[in-house]
């Protein structure tokens, strides 16, 4: 998604058409925004963990194959 900052004609323009906003839809969008950002960075860390577990996974089974030379030898 693509955003954009709007121009000083487009933010004229865009005043002549606001709407009041109550006060429980203002704390309903806000509550919403906190969550939508505490998700996002969930996800991110989220992101991260599977990284590391996959690393960990890995160095894992190069130790067990390691190992495993070991014992042949």
């Amino acid at each position: 998604m693509q955003r954009r900052m709007l121009s000083k004609e487009d933010e004229a323009a865009a005043g002549h058409d606001e709407k009041e906003v109550r006060r429980e839809d203002q704390d309903k969008i806000n509550n919403f925004s906190r969550l939508h950002q505490r998700e996002t960075l969930l996800q991110e860390e989220l992101k991260g963990k599977a990284k590391d577990k996959e690393d960990l996974e890995e160095i894992s089974n190069e130790l067990e194959l390691a190992d495993e030379d070991e014992k042949v030898s």
